[in-house]
């Protein structure tokens, strides 16, 4: 029974991370810049950019998606 309960808990909370990683990765798609690219890797969602640390310093809606998701880590 516990067995049981454990692995459809583990199988409940496996889906809704997947979930929440398709949103969160949708939503940044449509907030940043066309230059600057989201993707999913195995630790999460990694966001990518030829000049991102510049991109931070200039704009500050960027420096706070990166300070949310540094939060979420």
């Amino acid at each position: 029974m516990m067995e049981k309960l454990l692995k459809k808990g583990t199988e409940l909370a496996e889906n809704r991370r997947d979930k929440s990683r398709q949103e969160i990765k949708s939503a940044l798609e449509q907030i940043l810049p066309d230059q600057i690219s989201a993707e999913e890797i195995p630790g999460g969602i990694a966001v990518q950019s030829p000049d991102l640390g510049d991109e931070l310093i200039v704009n500050s809606s960027l420096r706070d998606v990166a300070f949310l998701m540094r939060g979420v880590r």
